[in-house]
């Protein structure tokens, strides 16, 4: 009696769950190439057509939109004058998935300043002023060429810099290059 009992039990407890899969969304190339998914509870972070970035854990993914949850975390003064960091609370965004421009992946971008030439730029363009004002406040030639040569390095510098910059490819996925599938699981 007891194994049929717990034979209905498990049937009915089996026939109540439901093993189907949400709905989720796709990075794709414009070949079909599968770049990323994005499930429910996945971390995102990415851009919306108007601009504004955002970036959180992925609350639900359903009727063509998606819920974000974006926690504000605030600094706050203890009482003996130090800062701690606390989540001040959270708050849920649901927008359509085409409204998402830009997807920018979980990946850290290791030496990026290097790579996209800002410490090149700071450094050339310091190290020249730097040498601008020196040289105004000891009264000595800027056309002496020993400076004229100091400041061509630390301009050429800049200049590399700001060609590295121009070129720099961030990991953004934007544009004509990727987009973003919505892939429906469940039933209406």
């Amino acid at each position: 009696m007891s194994k049929t009992i717990l034979v209905a039990v498990s049937l009915l407890l089996a026939l109540a769950s439901s093993a189907q899969m949400e709905d989720y969304i796709i990075l794709k190339k414009p070949n079909n190439r599968h770049v990323g998914s994005y499930f429910k509870g996945s971390r995102i972070s990415f851009q919306r057509t108007n601009g504004q970035l955002f970036d959180g854990i992925i609350e639900s993914i359903r009727n063509d939109s998606v819920f974000v949850r974006q926690w504000q975390v605030r600094t706050y003064m203890t009482q003996f004058g130090t800062t701690r960091v606390d989540s001040a609370g959270y708050l849920d965004y649901g927008m359509h998935y085409k409204e998402i421009f830009t997807i920018i992946p979980n990946k850290k971008d290791h030496w990026r300043f290097v790579k996209n030439g800002s410490i090149f730029m700071i450094a050339g363009g310091g190290y020249a002023l730097v040498n601008l004002i020196n040289g105004a406040y000891l009264d000595e030639p800027i056309d002496d060429p020993d400076n004229l040569r100091s400041l061509g390095i630390a301009l050429g510098v800049a200049a590399g810099g700001f060609i590295l910059n121009r070129i720099y490819h961030s990991k953004k996925k934007k544009g004509k290059l990727y987009k973003i599938e919505y892939m429906r699981m469940t039933e209406r």
